[in-house]
């Protein structure tokens, strides 16, 4: 049943404020929803819904499609509840009161945590988001995920779906497993700084396909091999703290995180800033996530940066500039002195043409940096 609130276009002098009920009209699912729901993410909103009841709304055309709120509709028509419908035309803000709840009730702290937490677990549609959608669209509405940069291949696991949408596999034994190990640790090192040594056995080889940045959206994911942390700080920061959404997000491997370091960063909290990258890498490699060694820091930094990684590593990783191929010169130099391999297992990200063919030259891997754009492509 819908119960319809509005102005009537074929009745005059009435209330501003009518309800109407049609029983023939159907609300319709959006053809190109841009949030994808994991059963997780819907058992969620059903045990809001189950227990606290109907919180914001959802949201419909003229039409009666959805334009957002399909996992809401979904799981409250599981439940037959009935739906009242207020029509607008954008110019006020519906404002959903529950007349039930007061400010100390502690089933309205609870609806606050959950109805936020449903937000949460579902995640963008990535290839659609791109299809329909320009990068300055993007950049426009400060899209965290589309001003990085997503190389996206074949999903190596063919199980990851139906892990993600099955119940009992959801990660929360997982998450409480890695949260005991998480411990103030000292682990060996090699060096007067104590900055942890990384594990020979557990570097990285070949690049394993789909490579994406960690960011606000991509954290969500569950189809990404390679995570790399050439994106701003603020991204990754937590990480430091709990390390467990990345650790059970199904990665296999990483590039370390690359925490800013320039030529004015002072020598002590560069240190750190190393002490930092290299701890929180060996302490995913224990955990079984393989490692590229980050090299991406600046000149002054260069030496400092050495330090952890063991002689023999032949796993590295860096970040391309156009204009600047002598740091990457450099850079190949310090993975040809640290693996003792003319030809290491260097890859760059990103740098356009010059970059890419000094690559081609010293066969190194390159990889593009770029994000795909149907739209544009097809005009």
């Amino acid at each position: 049943m819908i119960i319809r609130t509005g102005k009537s276009r074929d009745e005059k002098n009435v209330p501003a404020f009518y309800i109407l009920i049609k029983m023939e009209e159907q609300i319709k699912y959006d053809p190109n929803n841009f949030r994808k729901h994991s059963s997780r993410n819907k058992r969620i909103i059903r045990k809001s819904l189950e227990d606290f009841g109907g919180g914001r709304s959802v949201l419909i055309d003229n039409d009666d499609y959805l334009i957002a709120g399909n996992g809401v509709f979904e799981e409250s028509q599981k439940l037959g509840m009935p739906i009242k419908v207020i029509e607008t035309d954008g110019s006020e803000l519906i404002v959903v009161k529950r007349k039930d709840l007061s400010l100390d009730d502690e089933k309205r702290k609870k609806l606050a945590l959950i109805d936020n937490h449903a937000s949460d677990t579902s995640e963008f549609d990535f290839d659609l988001v791109y299809e329909n959608f320009t990068v300055d669209d993007l950049k426009e509405f400060e899209f965290d995920f589309a001003v990085e940069d997503d190389v996206s291949g074949d999903i190596q696991d063919d199980n990851i779906d139906d892990l993600e949408d099955d119940p009992d596999n959801d990660t929360d034994d997982n998450d409480d497993f890695y949260s005991s190990m998480v411990q103030d640790v000292l682990f060996e090192s090699g060096n007067e700084f104590e900055i942890p040594n990384l594990l020979i056995e557990k570097q990285a080889n070949k690049l394993l396909l789909p490579f994406a940045p960690w960011g606000a959206d991509s954290r969500l994911r569950r189809d990404v091999s390679t995570y790399h942390f050439y994106v701003d700080d603020y991204r990754f920061e937590a990480i430091w703290k709990d390390p467990i959404k990345l650790i059970t997000s199904g990665v296999k491997v990483i590039v370390e995180p690359n925490l800013s370091l320039y030529d004015t960063t002072p020598v002590a909290f560069g240190l750190h800033q190393i002490y930092k990258k290299r701890w929180i890498s060996r302490y995913l490699q224990e955990c079984g996530i393989l490692v590229y060694a980050d090299l991406n820091v600046s000149v002054k930094f260069a030496e400092y940066n050495k330090l952890g990684i063991p002689p023999g590593y032949n796993a590295f990783f860096t970040r391309g500039y156009t204009g600047r191929l002598e740091y990457l010169k450099k850079e190949l130099e310090v993975a040809r002195e640290i693996s003792g391999q003319k030809t290491p297992n260097l890859l760059v990200y990103g740098g356009g043409e010059e970059i890419r063919n000094f690559c081609i030259e010293n066969s190194l891997v390159y990889v593009e940096q770029f994000m795909q754009n149907k739209k544009q492509g097809n005009g």
